[in-house]
């Protein structure tokens, strides 16, 4: 078992240098460079996506046609949506990919794994859970099906300027805060449901963290962005590492 974990590429465009470095890392996967046997993309892998359009697969065929290939390989991939790619379930599962909003468990032998997006981290974000749970309205996916693509990316593009802005400067002046809330949501998971590991995104920053409760090692993992280093994490049997990618 060899699990890679990506998250938080806000990719804009295939010409952006992330489009290029998430191109080349797929092919290389798809290519036998690297051991693969689990690809986990954990939202915001774009920027903007929402609905199954044709005009995103036009945009990014380069690198949806190479997680087909890896998914024709055998490997299994799955795609969680963020808060940036919204109701994609239906375009990645006609990919043959897994696709999902809310957390999930994994086995990866020998680790039992939770993973999620991670936007709902903060308990205390009234206005994005008020805004989370009227865009995952059964109609407001019905909605995006039926605007103009091009329409929708254009507004996209706009909140996600607006948005960027706000919390950028809220993770900076809050870092720690934030930490705690990842480390307070590894413990509240952990007291659901037993697992290993859990690993988000959404933060932006990547934290690692282990934490001893109900007499076991649990690993908590923000995977952190793109912005400044391009990175993935790589789980297998033996435990957890980070590879660069460029």
């Amino acid at each position: 078992m060899k699990a890679w974990f990506v998250s938080d590429i806000h990719l804009k465009s295939l010409n952006e240098r992330n489009g290029n470095i998430l191109l080349r890392f797929l092919l290389s996967l798809a290519d036998g460079q690297q051991e693969i046997t689990h690809l986990f993309l954990l939202g915001d892998i774009f920027d903007f996506w929402v609905g199954d359009h044709d005009f995103y697969l036009q945009k990014f065929r380069p690198i949806v046609e190479a997680m087909s290939r890896l998914v024709k390989q055998g490997v299994k991939v799955v795609y969680v949506e963020g808060n940036h790619d919204v109701h994609v379930k239906n375009f990645w599962t006609d990919q043959g990919m897994e696709s999902f909003v809310e957390d999930r468990y994994f086995d990866l032998l020998p680790w039992t794994v939770r993973v999620s997006h991670g936007d709902l981290m903060n308990p205390g974000d009234h206005d994005y859970a008020k805004y989370r749970s009227f865009i995952r309205q059964s109609f407001m996916e019905k909605v995006a099906e039926i605007l103009p693509a091009k329409q929708l990316h254009r507004l996209g593009d706009w909140a996600s300027q607006v948005s960027r802005k706000k919390s950028s400067h809220y993770r900076r002046d809050s870092e720690e805060a934030l930490r705690n809330m990842i480390h307070t949501y590894a413990q509240k998971s952990f007291s659901e449901r037993a697992f290993d590991f859990i690993i988000t995104g959404h933060m932006h920053f990547r934290d690692e963290w282990s934490f001893l409760q109900a007499n076991k090692n649990v690993v908590s993992i923000n995977l952190g962005s793109w912005f400044d280093q391009p990175q993935a994490l790589v789980l297998d049997g033996a435990g957890y590492h980070w590879e660069k990618l460029d």
